[in-house]
């Protein structure tokens, strides 16, 4: 689209000048872009426009895709405690499918960095931080001889033992936001998409399930 290429163009022109004056390098790209999920195209059809999805699905900066303004699935300004909604997963953005891709500086490649955004953004706002970890069970552990139940309680355990590690390092960071855990082994994308119905946002990691769940999701979402 014209008007993203000439908003990249001035984006590197003003790295280039911080660069000439000791500051950040030339290809920082914009620190954030806002788009609508589709915009005058002749595909009604499609959920997903062609700025939005070529921001989404390669590489880029930090994106903010917006639903639309009207119809049935119009998203609306959530309420006060409407929460920030976080995929902390390991396996969620490319880092996991594709270990071999050399990383760029715009991709957050570890749940870390993606929880420090989606906090940061929840202490502006004064809102609750929901963040999300999905587990699974390995097709090996069927042959470790214990019981589903077992196993399921097993994994289950761990998942949550690991994210309230992962959330008890932003405690001190955050003492004001209330950090809501979740760890589920419900496929990612439904669950996200549901919570996408009470979220004031989606600050998700880009990759795979990030470009599945900005297609119908009823609440912004913010892809790094």
């Amino acid at each position: 689209a014209p008007a993203l290429r000439a908003a990249l163009e001035r984006s590197r022109r003003a790295g280039g000048e911080r660069q000439e004056q000791g500051g950040a390098p030339a290809d920082v790209g914009p620190g954030l872009l806002v788009v609508g999920r589709r915009g005058a195209g002749g595909f009604a059809g499609l959920s997903l426009g062609s700025t939005a999805r070529r921001l989404v699905h390669d590489d880029g900066p930090v994106t903010v895709v917006v639903p639309a303004g009207q119809g049935p699935d119009a998203w609306a300004p959530p309420s006060a405690d409407s929460p920030v909604v976080v995929d902390v997963s390991s396996d969620a953005g490319w880092a996991a499918g594709r270990p071999a891709e050399p990383l760029t500086a715009h991709r957050a490649t570890q749940p870390e960095e993606v929880l420090g955004v989606a906090l940061s953004r929840a202490h502006r706002t004064g809102r609750p931080l929901l963040a999300v970890l999905h587990w699974r069970v390995p097709s090996t552990v069927a042959a470790e001889g214990r019981s589903i139940a077992q196993v399921w309680d097993d994994y289950a355990d761990r998942a949550a033992e690991q994210l309230d590690g992962l959330l008890g390092r932003w405690r001190t960071a955050y003492p004001t936001v209330e950090l809501r855990p979740l760890v589920t082994d419900r496929h990612p994308v439904s669950t996200l998409l549901d919570l996408a119905g009470r979220a004031e946002i989606l600050v998700l990691p880009r990759g795979p399930r990030a470009c599945a769940v900005v297609e119908d999701a009823t609440c912004p979402v913010m892809v790094l």
